[in-house]
């Protein structure tokens, strides 16, 4: 199924059907229906449907969240590694500019960390040095130090260029959220 689709539309569809940067079992399965139709796939019965819900809900919480999302659509989608951060750039880039502004990595960002900054995932990082007061704390902190970091101009917007240049820096991430990210797309 996924494999025929290209990496940037199944990351656009199922963001779009998503609410608060999650999909329910329900809304996935009818997402990725209609994205397999788009493209002229025949849609499978749904223990398959499901079974690709189950597949991209990595922790099994009935819920595909964003970066469950470019997760499994990185692995199962068509697209060379390049095809795939610049889906993920189109992801952050709210208003489809071809630029990433510093509010729109904010927002994007802290729908992540709404969703996977759990109590344990809080005593984890404290753990490692990195103390977390909420997700939007935790946003803005990795929003400011991206720029800080990736804005290489200094015109307060990130190119796909700097972008990448962050993206794949693990250095620049104080969460850690987007390791397995990263190892997906090299």
């Amino acid at each position: 199924g996924l494999k025929s689709v290209p990496v940037g539309d199944g990351l656009a569809s199922l963001k779009a059907a998503s609410s608060d940067g999650q999909l329910t079992r329900e809304q996935f399965v009818e997402a990725y229906s209609g994205l397999l139709t788009a493209h002229n796939i025949e849609a499978p019965e749904e223990s398959v449907k499901n079974a690709v819900f189950d597949l991209f809900d990595r922790d099994d919480n009935h819920v595909v969240d964003m970066m469950e999302l470019i997760c499994g659509i990185s692995l199962l989608c068509a697209g060379s590694e390049d095809d795939k951060i610049h889906a993920v750039f189109g992801l952050f880039d709210e208003n489809g500019d071809g630029f990433v502004t510093l509010d729109e990595m904010f927002k994007f960002l802290n729908s992540v960390f709404k969703v996977v900054l759990t109590p344990n995932v809080m005593s984890v990082m404290s753990a490692m040095g990195v103390a977390v007061e909420s997700a939007e704390d935790l946003a803005s902190v990795t929003a400011l130090e991206c720029f800080k970091t990736a804005d290489l101009n200094k015109d307060g917007k990130l190119s796909v260029t700097e972008f990448k240049s962050w993206f794949y820096a693990p250095r620049n991430d104080p969460s850690f959220l987007f390791t397995p990210v990263r190892a997906l797309l090299q």
